[in-house]
């Protein structure tokens, strides 16, 4: 199996912010106690380098937006800046193929202290059919986890004259094939098979399957396989429900659009509409279209994205990610069960 890194490293360091399935059931004795993304020094305000610690190595870095990318999992990139042209050009010479990729804060521009590892699976020059608007398309496995121990050329960030680099350390899961099953990956199943059960109760779309239910595994595995894998169809399903609710609110206000031409006799030229030239009535009625749906994009604005995955990324080991899974999951099973009683409600009014 491929390595993170180009040489065996130690796990990294433990999270300064500890999280752990204790803590989650003591809420009602300490308070509830969260765990918050750990993140880099604003670039260029590092103190003196002390120098790099035993199993560090050097690899380029590729932040990628408010996104949080998970282990296991396979994405593509189309490449058009020229710092990271000449960053695919430098793995490919060197041999590497190995990059790593973290979270940007929205709000600061930190960057989070631990990222994954994208290994180039296929590269496409494309340039030519492009005009060279994009110079490559290019295929990636995410292959490992490291923490980030300091950016070695903060400046060329604002610049943009060529790539971030980074001494990172490889973080490493424990392999204990003859652990005994960890109690949280009981209720993890639980709680899962309460999120199928409301899904199909409430008509949720889209959902999980019992087949897919069945092929759910949280238990312990070297490098977390089975876990990472559970937490990406979650991501998945995340993704595809705040697409499915935007594509329903655009066919609603579609409607609502092609209804008014339609009574008027005319015809959508070109397929488009400027809201400019609609009337008050029609402006109006779309605004309350967009307000209807407005509660339920903010609630899922963060869903498939940003911190919620990055505690997952960051946190200690296998127990400590399991209790955060749970809460996610517990966190959905709340909602369905709401929106189940609202349901309900409805149906005997």
């Amino acid at each position: 199996a491929r390595s993170a890194l180009s040489r065996a490293a130690p796990a990294g360091r433990r999270a300064a912010v500890r999280f752990s399935a204790v803590d989650a059931r003591r809420d009602d004795e300490l308070g509830p106690l969260h765990p918050t993304v750990q993140w880099l020094p604003p670039l260029g305000s590092e103190g003196p380098d002390e120098g790099s610690a035993e199993g560090s190595i050097t690899l380029p870095i590729f932040p990628l937006g408010s996104v949080c990318y998970l282990p296991f999992t396979s994405h593509g990139l189309n490449i058009f800046e020229p710092r990271y042209r000449a960053l695919y050009n430098d793995i490919l010479f060197n041999g590497s193929r190995r990059f790593v990729v973290t979270m940007v804060d929205p709000l600061t521009g930190r960057l989070a202290k631990t990222g994954v590892v994208f290994y180039l699976d296929e590269l496409k020059e494309v340039s030519e059919q492009t005009g060279d608007s994009v110079k490559f398309v290019c295929q990636h496995s995410v292959i490992g986890c490291v923490e980030i121990e300091r950016v070695l050329n903060p400046q060329v960030w604002r610049t943009r004259e060529t790539y971030l680099k980074a001494r990172v350390r490889q973080r490493t899961e424990p392999c204990e094939p003859d652990a005994p099953p960890c109690p949280l990956e009981t209720e993890v199943a639980a709680a899962m098979e309460r999120v199928v059960a409301l899904q199909a109760e409430t008509n949720e779309m889209p959902r999980f399957t019992r087949g897919m239910l069945k092929a759910l595994n949280v238990s312990r595995a070297p490098g977390g396989e089975a876990l990472w894998r559970t937490v990406g169809l979650w991501h998945a399903l995340q993704e595809q429900r705040v697409l499915s609710v935007q594509a329903q609110m655009q066919a609603d206000i579609s409607k609502r659009v092609v209804d008014h031409l339609k009574a008027k006799g005319k015809a959508i030229e070109g397929g488009q509409v400027r809201l400019e030239d609609l009337p008050p009535d029609v402006r109006a009625d779309l605004a309350r279209i967009q307000e209807g749906y407005r509660a339920q994009l903010e609630e899922l604005a963060h869903a498939p994205y940003g911190e919620p995955f990055q505690l997952l990324l960051q946190a200690d080991g296998h127990e400590e990610r399991l209790a955060l899974f749970l809460e996610m999951v517990n966190g959905e099973a709340e909602r369905l069960a709401r929106r189940a009683s609202l349901q309900k409600l409805f149906d005997k009014s």
